[in-house]
């Protein structure tokens, strides 16, 4: 039997002659059937993914925009003008006059050092002598009329006395301390750091900006004031000025602030404006942003102790490997940074978005949906948007070119800086006793007690696998962690002991008020936006004239001698009416520090305008 050839079995896979002439052509969809579901299936990744939230981010932007009726909580306060005269008037032509007394107060070098010995005893502190002696030839009437008392011999109290003892007194604070000028950079500077040198624009030298500039200022406003004849305080103004702000404030303001408590008594200063933050562009727009707070400082001791012996014979670590690798651990292990709702940094951010034409439109939204669900019927924050808040703060300001890199996450969190080590003498020697000073300034979030326990948390397991015992801020710790069943049997090779260096330790400031609530708020941003309001600049164009000022609260990352005071008043305002450059805020702390001279007479004519303000106020 033959088979049947094995194609004529299966179906054909062509198409009679005839049935092909017969059908219609196919068409353009069935020909590209698959390229368009390739197609239609991007578009639908594509919308999902770039086109939906780009249409959302329209739909929040409109939204937020429309919505007028949302309250802010970034409420400005009117421009205040003196009502008794035109205060502005007494400064005008006084700029050559202002020049000399900062140029001359430059001159007289005011260095103070971390260590100092007493007063007497350490020459280093005569040179204030001859800085009172400045002052006093420079400022005659100042000295005529108003009460010069010597604290500790350099620090300085000057009292106006009012004509009304039942209002509060206004003080102003400032140092006369500068930071040393190190021998090494002296070649660096391009003029001398102590000529006090005017090039026609800038007064060169150090403390021509932090902080002669607020010494000479509130003097040169108060000298001007009495020139005039014009005014007569009713609330008594008050002067101090410290000596030793840059090494902390342990002499100077110290016994400013007891003896002005002393005299005056608790809560008895109507309001306090020390040095500070001053005016800076952000987003397109001018902000005067006084620091309302600072953060707490605490310098750590770390020491490791171990046994000597010879170099020859060495242990697998000395004592500087072990201090290396618990401040390894320390800096792998950085304290986390917290926003809280209340702090003065979300409220900045809200009056960014309020008045900045170029502020960020997510940022704008987060800190709306912040604010719109604090004032909502639960009262709840929006964690999520706070979270985003917090993220610009941390990483974004950096990424947008808004702050130098680092500094939003310093000013939000705990930061730490190891900055000193010291051991070993000899070659051939072991260590026996190993230091390192790490430097801590503590959020407006955390504390004290809470910075101590995260650095007992970090260190203690790793002295534990490096069979080190520990002792912290005074008591001895032991380690229950999950690795507590490791081999550390034997002698204990050392101790490693934590404690507070230089009696150095500061909860974080107490958080002045910072809405148009508080009189103290109203006073110091309405003189703030009426010399913004009435300077030079204002009547060379309608343009000029149409520019605004925002008052935004901040924090100060450093500490300034408000530290002394905080018994005094609760309004402390950390504050320079300066607009410093982006490069370093006029190079305070480093070679070529310098100060305009423009600057310098505004800055006169707003301490004038405050003065008489504040004086003209019942509301404080």
């Amino acid at each position: 039997m033959v088979l049947q050839d094995e194609k004529t079995l299966l179906p054909s896979s062509s198409v009679p002659e005839e049935s092909r002439t017969a059908q219609p052509a196919p068409s353009w969809f069935s020909k590209n059937r698959k390229s368009v579901v390739m197609i239609f299936g991007l578009f639908l990744v594509l919308q999902h993914f770039i086109v939906s939230p780009y249409l959302l981010d329209l739909w929040e932007d409109a939204t937020y925009s429309s919505n007028s009726h949302r309250k802010s909580s970034c409420q400005q306060a009117e421009a205040i003008y003196p009502k008794s005269f035109d205060v502005s008037s007494v400064v005008e032509g006084q700029k050559d006059r202002l020049i000399n007394w900062l140029s001359g107060a430059v001159k007289i070098p005011t260095e103070v050092f971390d260590v100092m010995g007493e007063i007497g005893e350490d020459d280093r502190w005569d040179v204030f002598y001859k800085f009172a002696d400045y002052l006093e030839t420079s400022y005659p009437l100042v000295h005529q009329h108003l009460k010069r008392t010597r604290v500790v011999t350099h620090a300085l109290v000057f009292e106006w006395e009012g004509s009304d003892p039942s209002l509060k007194p206004l003080l102003l604070t400032g140092h006369q301390d500068v930071v040393p000028v190190l021998p090494a950079t002296r070649g660096l500077w391009s003029h001398d750091p102590f000529g006090g040198e005017y090039d026609g624009e800038l007064i060169w030298g150090r403390g021509a900006s932090d902080d002669k500039s607020g010494v000479i200022g509130s003097l040169s406003a108060i000298e001007l004031l009495l020139e005039s004849g014009k005014f007569t305080p009713a609330r008594s103004v008050i002067l101090a000025f410290g000596i030793d702000e840059e090494a902390g404030g342990k002499v100077g303001a110290y016994h400013l602030g007891q003896w002005i408590e002393e005299k005056y008594g608790q809560d008895s200063i109507s309001i306090l404006v020390d040095e500070g933050n001053g005016l800076s562009d952000a987003w397109g727009q001018l902000f005067a942003a006084p620091a309302v707070g600072e953060k707490g400082y605490m310098d750590l001791d770390l020491r490791v102790e171990t046994l000597g012996g010879h170099s020859s014979v060495p242990p697998p670590h000395t004592g500087i490997g072990y201090i290396s690798l618990l401040i390894a651990a320390l800096e792998k292990h950085p304290h986390v940074p917290h926003l809280n709702v209340e702090s003065p940094l979300v409220n900045f951010i809200a009056c960014g978005a309020d008045s900045a034409p170029d502020f960020p439109s997510h940022l704008r939204r987060s800190i709306q949906k912040v604010e719109d669900s604090l004032s909502s019927r639960s009262g709840k924050v929006d964690r999520k948007a706070l979270k985003e808040v917090e993220d610009w703060w941390l990483e974004g300001s950096y990424l947008d070119g808004t702050l130098p890199q680092g500094t939003g996450r310093s000013m939000v969190g705990t930061t730490q800086a190891v900055d000193i080590i010291n051991g070993g003498l000899k070659v051939n020697a072991l260590p026996e006793s190993v230091v390192a000073i790490v430097n801590h300034r503590i959020s407006l979030s955390s504390s004290v007690a809470e910075l101590q326990q995260q650095l007992v948390d970090v260190i203690s397991p790793v002295a534990h696998k490096l069979n080190l015992q520990v002792e912290a801020f005074g008591k001895d710790v032991q380690y229950h962690g999950c690795h507590m069943g490791e081999d550390v049997s034997g002698p204990q090779a050392g101790k490693v002991i934590l404690s507070v260096a230089f009696n150095s330790s500061l909860e974080p400031a107490p958080v002045s008020p910072f809405t148009v609530d508080s009189a103290a708020w109203r006073l110091l941003s309405g003189t703030v936006k009426g010399v913004y309001a009435t300077r030079p600049e204002a009547s060379l164009s309608p343009e000029d004239a149409e520019k605004t000022i925002i008052m935004a609260p901040s924090i100060s990352t450093g500490n300034t001698d408000t530290k002394r005071y905080w018994n005094l008043t609760k309004n402390i305002y950390r504050f320079a009416y300066q607009q410093g450059k982006k490069s370093g805020f006029n190079n305070v702390h480093t070679v070529d520090e310098y100060l305009p001279a423009d600057v310098l007479v505004e800055q006169v004519r707003w301490f004038a305008n405050f003065i008489v303000n504040v004086d003209e106020s019942r509301e404080i």
